[in-house]
This record gives C-alpha cells, structure tokens and sequence, in this order.
C-alpha cells in the first residue's frame, strides 16, 4: 500500500501531463505523424517526471534518517545531561539505568541492580503499575527538596512493566511555603481562670504581689517567645507571635500553665489559665475568632489549659487538675432565668440525656421536665430504652407521677412531634453522637445544653445557650440549682426530688469524688423537697447476678505499669456498662491501684469504663481513643475487637505516663 507521499507526488504528475496528454490525442486525430510524436514526447516527459519525484523522495528519506540519528545521538545526551535526576525501575523495582544528576546525589555509590526503596524510601509502598502519572512526593535528599513524579509503561505481551522517575528541583519553592508558614500570625487568647476567687482569698497586704507575679510571668513567657502581648482586662491578655514561635511554645507543652500554677506570693488558691490558641485563619479576624472560641473550650473543660484550634479538630494541653469549684451563683442564676424565658417562648420541650442513661442522665432529665411541667408548659423526655441502671428509678417515677408515662417518648415518636420553634434540651452530655436522638438536633438551633462534663471537640455547635461546669458533680446538681431560681414557690415532687439526689450520689461515689460545698448544698436543697436519702439507698440495690459479675471482672483484673488495674467483662448483657463502671469504681479499693479500666461489650460495641483516685487523669487517657469526662471518672465507645481495644488502651495509658514523665523531668531541671 502506498504511502501519502507517494500518493502526493502521483497526483502531482497526473495533474502535469493531463493537458499534453490532451494535446497529442487531438493532434493524432487531425495529423497521426504529428500525433504520434507528440504522444512520445509525451510519454518521455512522464517517465522524466516520474524520475525527478522518486529522487526527491530519496532525498527526503536520506535527510530524515540522517535526523533520527542526529536526534538519537542529541536525545542520549540531553537525558544523561539533564539537570534534574532520572531514573528507570524495571518490573521487580530494581534500577535498570539513571543518568548522572540521580548518581551525584548518592555520592557516586553503585546505583544500577539495587532496590529503588534503598535510594528513594519514600517509594517503597508504591504500587508503579497504577495507571497514570501520580501525584509529585517531596523527597529530602541532601540540602534539597525534589518533587519525584513517575510514570509506568506496561509491555501487553508479557505483562512486565518499566519505571521512569524524575525529579523536579523545589527547593526554593518549599524554602518560601516554609518562610510563608514560619512567618503567619498565631493568636493567643489567655484567660486567668479564678481571678476574683485569688483576689477575695488573699489577703490585702499579699494581692498586689500575687497578681503583679501573675501578669510578670505571662509576659516573660511570651516575651522569651517574641509574642506582642496586650492586657486589654485584669484577668485577660491578647498574644500574637510568628508560627515559628508558636512551634516552641507547643513542644513545651505550653509550660506556662505550670510556671502560673506554682505562683506562691500568699496566695491560699493557685492561679490557673485558659489559653485558646487559633493557627489555622484565612485572614487575621479568623485567627483571631479561633482563639477565642479555643479558650471558650479550655475554659468550658474547666480551665487550667490550652486547647489549640485546627481546622476541623482540636488538641488540648495541660487539663490535668480538677476544675475549681465557683464560690459566686451569679451565672447559674442567670442561666436559670434564660432557660425560663426559653422555656416560656417555646411551645413544647424535648428533654434528653446521652444513650445508655445512668441515674445522671435520666435524673437531671426529670429535673428539667419537672421545672417545665411546675411552669404549665407541654414537656417531653426522649429515651429510647430503659436501661438497667436506671430501671428503679424509672418504675418510680411512671407510676408515681401519673402524667409521666405519657410523656416520655421514642426517637422516633419525638422526632413525629417536634416542631422548628420547639425547644430541646439536653442534660448530663454535649456531644451530638452520644445523646438519645441526635436526629432530634437536626430539626432546630434552639437548643439549651447543661452537662458538667469536660467539653470535647465533637461538642453540639449549634446550641443556643450551653451551660457547661466540669467543676459540678452531676448534671443532677446543676439542674438543681437552676430549679432553686426558677421561682420562689418552685418545690420539686419528692420522686424528682430523690431522683435528682440520686444523680448527684452516684456520680460523687456516696459525695466522696468531685464534691465542693455547692454539691452539699444542692442535697440540702433536695433533702427540703422530701427527698429520703435511706429510699434512695434502696434504689442503689444490686441484683444477685450484678453482684456475681462484678467479682468475676475483679478476679479477671491484672495490673499495669505498676498502679493501673485493666479487666475485662466478656458479656454482652443488659446493664454490661453499670457493671463495668461499678467494677471500676471496686477495683480503686485495691491497695496500689490509682486508676482503673474494665472493657466490656454493649450494643456490639466495646465500652470502656475508667475511674482514678485523681493523680492519673482518665480523662486524658480515654481522649486520645475518643471518649471524654473527668480526670476521675470517664468512659468511651470503641467499634472494634476486645483485643484491639486493649491495645490501644494500653498504647494510650503509656503515651499518657510518658508525657507525664517528660514534664516531670522539665519541671525538676
């Protein structure tokens, strides 16, 4: 088959000798000698034609093949000469060739028929036969940065593939995003915790040298760190540094949070800070916001800590004291006049705890609904299933409180129900996935939060007022303050009363674990209301079974690092966690032990109760594995295996000690 050229070139011809060969057919019609010569001259001139192309087309091949040697010869060059590194990995990874670029950064080691994983480790896990070109890796090597990129070529007869790797020099543009990042502005937004509570604890001749302590040592921490810090309040600072100074301060672990703690000048209390740090801004107004929402955090946790703002996560510093209890009832008065005057704009109420209640969440639950119902509004508890630790206290309370039983409702009744203007309320949690319906959440913003657990980074945003103190007890003694200012009148009916009672016992361990005097307090106030303290050691009674399985956990405990007890209940059972927390709570007994983890199975998920005596925050343990609560008593739901929830437990207990060394260590140098 002929080639385009060859069709070019004839067409070319035909196209000259179209009109001669016209000529001589007219002059042989007219004169056959004349014709006949003309057709000759004609036929000679084809042939000529004919000879003429073929040696162009000579010529031209000539002059092509000479190019592709030229072009060989230049290609061959220009590849071994390129000023990047090249590199060619045949089928099993080894190195079939490289130019001298890729030689030189080795140090002229011998580079051809070993592993490409020995050279460039960043690629041992890469899979070259993927289709395409991949996205560039950033490789350090020596003093540069190279931006490999790869592409295969996979031969269809025998399925073996060959590699071709090159890297782009980027060393300046990584060495400017690296200025660029060094050189944004950090915001610190740094908050003293208990200001007014330092002030009316110290005595008059001693206060100027506490606070002036205070102020001086927050400035010459940031100052060491060239932060600009502005005093814009008497317990409130605004910093700003260069990110390269923030990376300091954060492998310090925000060292300050001791340096203030440890300020002794006659002061009875110890001064701690919340500090909220935003890194993570478009523009410096959004860093800013940031920081401040971090220190609300830290100061929602209960202060003395920092809490760094990421884009859609948090870290958190320090938190390892327990949260200070507030002498003032100022704001939980005020708390309770705003959730009055929601309860009274709002044509129903939707009341809520987390799932699996205990006698907290159930107990602060019927403390709210008892508040709305005292003020005529149309009230509704949502819980889903009637759990073992709060059976008693449910059959109580329904046949008790005749209206009751009506009101308390499904998910999936409540979510039929509620309306954009109703108002929920959750108790005794602030986290979305943990409450009892948290498709309820999605159905409006008027939202009222009143927990008194540390706050987490998968807090519910959208509430409208959220009222947070990890310094309570219970959400049980929270709700009842609030209660005691909702009106003067206002006297709870004695099974919310005991209800309530109850909440606050079983989070305090009988009034021994996080109690402050507003805890005392708050039982008197029950106690006014007829709660009976013996009823409600009635309703702590366990079954023979329950009493069964919590020795058997303890049998089944070992020890860790020397102070930790780990055990495991291996049941999926109605009321497994009552059973593993309790067994927790026993296991403290036990001489030695300062912190306790028991493992056991609920809804075919792994739960993991932690309890401390307060020199081990479990708190800080369960957070790095998802949970949360307080430095002695929290919990966590892991979707995994027993033996895979073990190991990550035990990863995070050492991760915690270690930390704990590390500051230690610092401390004392």
């Amino acid at each position: 088959m002929k080639n385009n050229d060859e069709y070019v070139g004839l067409n070319n011809i035909i196209a000259i000798m179209a009109l001669p060969s016209i000529a001589s057919i007219v002059l042989f019609y007219f004169n056959e000698i004349i014709g006949s010569i003309s057709i000759i001259l004609s036929i000679l001139l084809y042939f000529f034609l004919t000879k003429i192309n073929k040696k162009k087309k000579d010529d031209l091949q000539a002059y092509v093949d000479q190019m592709n040697v030229s072009f060989d010869s230049i290609t061959k060059n220009v590849v071994f000469e390129m000023p990047f590194p090249i590199v060619i990995v045949e089928d099993d990874r080894t190195i079939k060739w490289h130019n001298t670029y890729f030689r030189d950064l080795f140090d002229n080691k011998s580079i051809v028929g070993n592993k490409i994983e020995d050279f460039l480790p960043e690629f041992a896990d890469f899979d070259f036969k993927e289709d395409g070109l991949r996205t560039p890796r950033n490789i350090n090597i020596k003093d540069k940065v190279l931006q490999f990129y790869y592409q295969t070529i996979i031969n269809d007869e025998d399925g073996k593939s060959q590699t071709f790797l090159y890297g782009i020099d980027n060393t300046y543009d990584e060495s400017i995003k690296k200025l660029f990042k060094n050189k944004r502005l950090v915001f610190y937004s740094v908050f003293i915790d208990n200001y007014e509570d330092i002030r009316n604890a110290t005595q008059s001749i001693d206060r100027p040298a506490v606070l002036g302590e205070i102020d001086r040592v927050i400035n010459e921490y940031f100052k060491t760190y060239d932060g600009i810090i502005r005093k814009y309040e008497n317990d409130r600072f605004m910093v700003i540094s260069e990110y390269q100074d923030y990376r300091k301060i954060y492998e310090s672990k925000f060292s300050i949070l001791d340096q203030v703690r440890n300020i002794q000048k006659g002061n009875s209390l110890p001064p701690t800070l919340s500090i909220g740090v935003g890194i993570a801004g478009a523009k410096p107004s959004d860093i800013y916001s940031d920081s401040r929402e971090a220190v609300d955090i830290a100061l929602s946790r209960g202060g003395d800590q920092a809490v760094v703002k990421l884009e859609d996560n948090y870290e958190y510093f320090g938190g390892k004291t327990k949260a200070i209890e507030k002498t003032s009832k100022v704001r939980s008065r005020v708390i309770s006049q705003a959730l009055k005057r929601m309860m009274q704009s709002s044509p129903d109420i939707y009341i809520m705890g987390h799932n699996n209640p205990d006698m907290d969440s159930f107990g602060s639950s019927l403390g709210v609904y008892e508040g709305a119902y005292h003020m005529g509004k149309e009230a509704y508890i949502v819980l889903d299933e009637v759990t073992k630790p709060i059976e008693n206290m449910y059959q109580r309370v329904t046949s008790e409180l005749g209206e009751l039983r009506a009101n308390i409702l499904t998910e999936d009744e409540a979510l039929a129900k509620i309306s954009p203007q109703s108002l929920i309320i959750v108790t005794d949690n602030h986290r979305k996935n943990s409450t009892e319906a948290p498709a309820l959440l999605d159905k409006n913003d008027n939202i009222f939060i009143i927990d008194h657990h540390r706050r987490g980074k998968d807090y519910i945003a959208n509430a409208t007022i959220s009222y947070i103190e990890p310094y309570a007890s219970s959400a049980s003694e929270l709700v009842t303050e609030i209660l005691s200012y909702l009106d003067e009148d206002f006297r709870a009916r004695t099974p919310v009363a005991e209800s309530l009672l109850a909440g606050i016992t079983v989070d305090t361990k009988n009034f021994v674990y996080q109690t402050g005097v507003r805890t005392f307090e708050a039982a008197s106030i029950l106690k006014r209301w007829g709660a009976d303290s013996v009823y409600i050691k009635r309703m702590f009674k366990d079954d023979f079974e329950i009493v069964k399985y919590k020795s058997e956990v303890i049998a089944d405990s070992f020890i860790v690092n020397d102070s930790i007890a780990i055990a495991h209940f291996n049941r999926d059972i109605d009321g497994s966690t009552l059973i593993a927390s309790q067994a927790a709570d026993d296991l403290l007994n036990i001489k030695g032990v300062l912190a306790s983890f028991v493992l056991t199975i609920s809804n075919n998920k792994i739960h993991i109760s932690g309890r401390s005596l307060g020199d081990i925050s479990v708190q800080l343990i369960l957070e790095r594995i998802g949970g949360g609560g307080h430095l002695t008593a929290a919990a966590t739901q892991l979707d995994m295996s027993m033996e895979n929830a073990e190991d990550m437990l035990r990863k995070a207990i050492n991760e915690y000690l270690r930390e704990e060394e590390e500051n230690e260590s610092n401390t004392n140098r």
